[in-house]
């Protein structure tokens, strides 16, 4: 499986099926290696990985993540090794505790994750399956920004899919799970070269995730205090979890990610979500003309 190529992470919920099928068509037409997708609260992730490789030749599809809570060791198994068997080598199991307010909103007791996910990888390798196996099985991925889940990761799982992360903490991360596993780093972005632009549309975005205990722990990390969070966030935190300006400067961003250690970047344009809107293959938007820009050479 070659995750070296520049990839594209996006929430896709928002498109209808025709819009999902043309969208997946033109980032593997635009050369980027994978396509990745969370799972919010919408469609099922395994269902929609099923559509975006069957509409798709070639390009590698990954979950980042499938949420743990909802559905148990075996039902996750027998998703990720059925899209393994029936499209080899192109699909990549992502896996994730999510965050406790969008586990309340949805009704679910978030309870010591850290526990819950060592228990649930014991559990994910000894879960019975009686299929035909994959030639190549599907890597697992565990979310982990802090230093006991990344323990975790480096003893039980493939890699790691952090977000919001600075090329220095993305070496660190390499340090503590060693030279030979997966790290997928989510890199957000903006192609935006007026400063006051860029970082009032970042912070429209980042004020959500500033208001989630793991990223504000993760951020802390990374030498932030409160001081960064205030007031929708500072320039420093914007210029740190987003990379802004104009081609060159998001090329080097992802550059300084994989030369940190990183085994895959994939971007996220700002505003991404709901920004498929073209009517035909030749339409375009504003993030659509960013994903062309910024396409692997």
């Amino acid at each position: 499986m070659n995750l070296g190529t520049l990839g594209v992470d996006a929430l896709m919920d928002s498109m209808a099926g025709a819009e999902l099928a043309r969208f997946a068509r033109k980032i593997e037409q635009l050369g980027y290696g994978a396509l990745w997708f969370p799972e919010a609260f919408g469609r099922d992730p395994f269902a929609l990985a099923a559509h975006l490789l069957t509409v798709t030749e070639k390009l590698i599809v990954g979950t980042a993540i499938a949420n743990v809570w909802k559905r148990e060791p075996v039902a996750m198994l027998s998703g990720a090794r059925t899209l393994a068997e029936m499209f080899p080598g192109r699909f990549v199991l992502g896996i994730g505790i999510s965050h406790g307010p969008m586990m309340t909103r949805m009704g679910i007791n978030y309870s010591k994750p850290l526990t819950f996910m060592r228990d649930y990888l014991a559990r994910l390798k000894d879960a019975p399956y009686g299929a035909a196996r994959p030639s190549i099985e599907a890597p697992i991925l565990v979310a982990a920004l802090l230093p006991k889940m990344l323990r975790l990761v480096a003893a039980e799982a493939d890699g790691t899919l952090p977000t919001f992360v600075t090329p220095e903490r993305t070496a660190q991360i390499r340090a503590e799970i060693g030279p030979d596993k997966l790290i997928c780093v989510q890199q957000i972005s903006m192609l935006e070269k007026d400063a006051s632009k860029a970082r009032s549309a970042i912070r429209g975005l980042i004020g959500f995730y500033l208001s989630l205990p793991n990223y504000l722990q993760s951020l802390r990390l990374m030498g932030f205090d409160d001081s960064d969070f205030a007031g929708g966030g500072s320039d420093r935190i914007v210029d740190a979890m987003v990379a802004w300006g104009d081609e060159q400067a998001i090329r080097d961003r992802v550059a300084a990610q994989y030369k940190a250690g990183a085994t895959h970047v994939c971007i996220t344009p700002v505003g991404l979500a709901g920004a498929w809107r073209g009517k035909s293959e030749d339409s375009t938007t504003p993030v659509e003309r960013a994903l062309e820009a910024l396409a692997p050479r």
